[in-house]
């Protein structure tokens, strides 16, 4: 029985999956968008975005984020500060309401399927998804920090962070007095980090760590009761806990295999210091896309197209953040005061210079 075909299958229609969608639509290449989930739905995410998502995006409108955000601020058990401003503010939004106006812009909703297996056959991928079968000739993985796609190339997946995230509510006057419209990074949980983000009606606040005894529930209420995090929050009660994972070692080597290739959370292309990823889960995408639509116009094989997505993301600067050794400096809150401390000196010496 003949199987239906399509140039390109894209897994996952996070901000990775919808910007290969996107980039595909613009270079006239068929494709499918799977997604397991219906949109809008929920994400657990800071949701922090730099001003430079808007080279990607281009301009959010004011429904689609919660607030404007000044920059990054981080701080350290012995209580120093670092404030690093964006050049033009940032935005704090709300993944299901973001992601879901990301995928407004394509022509075609994703489809809701779970995707299972992939295996090349003559030249081509057969795609099994719990519903039904298709060929296609390139596949992006986008799926996340739990990636089937990158289990069936196996590629490693690095080491994750396991991150524990609650809501505050609380009046937008009283976030804007108590955080500034700063991103705050705090260096005191072994092994990773926390953070309070600044949001419409509510902070986001949580954790995320190598060592998953200091990443659950219990860690989260010790992180609320210190006394920077207090100074944030105002003792406020939490509500809507939930649990996710951040990849802390940036992409692998081998960022696919054969017709398959990952991007996103999927691929590795978050920055480990902050856990910032939706930019690079975009820009990832898009050079996702590129590479298949090259491959699909061209006939390469598999080998060309590994080459071709690499050589992009290369030029993108996104190779680099397998560069970025996070581990030393979050080891232990002294190690991540020394890093502080030493951002903060080489500050002061530009600025006198």
């Amino acid at each position: 029985m003949a199987v239906e075909t399509v140039d390109v299958v894209v897994v996952g229609a996070g901000p990775a999956g919808s910007s290969a969608a996107l980039e595909l639509e613009r270079l006239g290449i068929g494709y499918l968008l799977l997604d397991r989930a219906v949109f809008p739905r929920e994400k657990p995410c800071a949701g922090i975005l730099p001003p430079k998502i808007t080279d990607l995006t281009g301009p959010i409108p004011a429904a689609v984020f919660d607030r404007r955000i000044r920059g990054y601020m981080l701080h350290t058990a012995s209580g120093a500060k670092f404030r690093s401003p964006f050049a033009r503010p940032g935005y704090a939004v709300d993944r299901s309401r973001f992601d879901d106006w990301l995928l407004s812009r394509l022509r075609t909703r994703p489809r809701c399927e779970t995707f299972l297996d992939a295996s090349e056959e003559g030249g081509l991928l057969r795609v099994r998804t719990a519903e039904f079968e298709l060929g296609c000739r390139v596949l992006i993985g986008a799926d996340g920090a739990n990636s089937r796609v990158r289990a069936i190339v196996r590629v490693p997946p690095g080491r994750m962070a396991v991150a524990c995230q609650a809501s505050v509510p609380m009046s937008g006057p009283g976030i804007t007095g108590m955080t500034g419209d700063w991103f705050h990074v705090i260096y005191l949980v072994p092994g990773g980090y926390g953070w309070v983000a600044p949001h419409s009606e509510n902070l986001l606040v949580g954790i995320g760590s190598l060592l998953p005894r200091y990443a659950g529930r219990k860690a989260l209420e010790k992180f609320l009761s210190t006394p920077q995090v207090q100074a944030l929050t105002g003792g406020s009660e939490i509500d809507e806990v939930r649990a996710h994972r951040i990849p802390m070692s940036g992409p692998s080597k081998r960022v696919g295999h054969g017709r398959m290739v990952l991007a996103g959370d999927a691929g590795g292309f978050v920055f480990p210091g902050t856990g910032e990823g939706i930019r690079f889960a975009m820009a990832s995408g898009r050079c996702a896309a590129r590479a298949a639509a090259s491959a699909v116009k061209g006939g390469s094989t598999g080998a060309r197209l590994q080459r071709d997505y690499k050589r992009l993301l290369s030029e993108e600067g996104l190779l680099s953040l397998r560069e970025v050794d996070f581990q030393k400096v979050l080891r232990t809150p002294e190690a991540a005061e020394s890093y502080v401390r030493k951002l903060t000196s080489l500050s002061r010496r530009a600025s006198s210079s």
